[in-house]
Formats: C-alpha cells, structure tokens, sequence
C-alpha cells in the first residue's frame, strides 16, 4: 500500500486498547511511513490517518479474488503494456541500426584519437570533434539501452500472463472454502508468480 497524498508506503503495526466492555484488545492497524515525524527531523510530511488492518485486508483481499475469479482482466491489462511497448515500431531493425551507428561512431573516434596523435589535427581542433562524438555515442547507447530493456519487459510480460493464469486456475476452485491464512498465503503466491 502507497499513500495518496505523500507517496511513503503503509506499514503493519500492533496495537493494545480498551474495546467494547473495558477489556483490553489486541488489534492491528496500516500507518502512513509519512506520519512518523521522528523519521523525518521531528516534522511529519504526512497527515493521514491509519487504516484497520481488517478493512485493508479485506479490500486487497476482494481485489485480489477478482482477479484471481477472472484473470483476463489481468491479462488484458498486460497485454496493453505490451502493446504500448510495441508502438514505437520495428525495435529488432531499431536495435541493428543503433548497433551500426554505435559501431561507426566507434570506428570514427579512434581514427580522429588517431589523427590527433599523429599531428594531423591539434588540439584545438580535436577537443569539440571528440567531445560531440562522445554526446553522440552517450545518446545512441542510452537509446539502444532503453529498446533492451523494452524487450525484456515484455518477454517478462508474457511470462507474467502466464503464470498468473496457471495460478488463477489451480485457486480458482477453492477460493469460498480459504480461511484467514488461506487467504495470506494466496496473496503471497500471488505477489510471487506476479513478482
């Protein structure tokens, strides 16, 4: 869980309190990791309120059925992403054509470093030669870098379909008969395949 309004994670925490009656009650509760002003010089970015752990739960908990009740809901959610991968076009033709481009700029410096130290060019000429062939090099590595990791998000992707419709298929059954832990280790599992 996320906060809204700061963005700091919600954490676990166990508390004792006097309930119904007077006696004395464990119970547990969801706190913003914003609200806690010792971690933050003793000012607190945060102000929001705790949430019951036995509300939080449960929503996750019905979230999480759904999905696992229709896993082509989820599917259809990674396909999009693999669709939005796949707008910018061709990225294997991409990916050869920045490789040449990386090489050439490569084969390019070292005939200029090459040039400089045989006196053919000075210094004064070098310098910005080399220095906009660097720029170059750094923007067409970053883009190749960036269409790598595309194609390994969506090969990721795909085996995230997958899984999860494997594991939502082996629950799907027995999800009215779960009880409390039941139900964590399916969240658990669930994080897991999903990871």
């Amino acid at each position: 869980m996320v906060c809204r309004r700061c963005g700091y994670a919600f954490y676990g925490k166990m508390a004792r309190g006097r309930v119904g009656g007077g006696r004395t009650a464990a119970y547990g509760y969801y706190r913003c990791l914003g609200t806690d002003g010792h971690r933050f010089g003793g000012v607190a970015p945060c102000d929001n309120r705790s949430v019951r752990s036995d509300c939080l739960e449960l929503a996750v908990w019905n979230e999480i059925r759904a999905l696992l009740e229709d896993p082509q809901r989820l599917a259809a959610e990674y396909r999009r992403r693999l669709n939005e991968l796949h707008q910018g076009g061709d990225d294997r033709g991409q990916a050869v054509v920045l490789d040449r481009q990386i090489e050439g700029l490569r084969r390019g410096m070292g005939r200029l470093l090459d040039s400089y130290v045989e006196g053919v060019i000075d210094r004064d000429a070098f310098q910005p030669r080399i220095a906009g062939l660097k720029e170059r090099l750094a923007r067409m590595t970053a883009q190749r870098q960036a269409l790598t990791e595309a194609a390994e998000a969506e090969r990721s992707l795909a085996l995230v379909i997958g899984r999860m419709e494997d594991f939502a298929a082996k629950v799907h059954r027995r999800l009215d008969e779960l009880d409390w832990l039941g139900t964590r280790e399916i969240i658990r599992r669930a994080m897991a395949e999903t990871g």
